[in-house]
């Protein structure tokens, strides 16, 4: 679940519940490839809390929001993309081993 919990201009801060560092670190790294992003970063409120602060401020040719959006849709590319290598990699290794 996300809520925006803090927004100025072009700069909002999300919470996202039920989230660590592999979800942080994973959007701040997508969304800091962006020419729109001006800065992306994270913490974590505290460390017995599965709550992940967003941090992300645009040059304002995009929201926040449709940067992270984007952030996320890249993301699950990236991971289905990496998905299909390993299986092709497993595969070709099976085969491999077979002969």
């Amino acid at each position: 679940m996300v809520t925006s919990a803090e927004e100025a201009d072009n700069t909002v801060t999300f919470l996202l519940q039920d989230e660590d560092h592999t979800m942080g670190a994973s959007l701040v790294d997508v969304l800091n490839r962006s020419s729109n992003v001006v800065f992306a970063g994270y913490t974590i409120p505290h460390p017995s809390e599965r709550k992940v602060q967003l941090c992300v401020q645009t040059n304002g040719e995009v929201s926040p929001k449709d940067a992270v959006l984007a952030a996320a849709e890249t993301l699950a590319k990236m991971c289905d993309s990496t998905k299909k290598l390993f299986r092709s990699r497993f595969e070709e290794f099976g085969n491999t081993m077979q002969e």
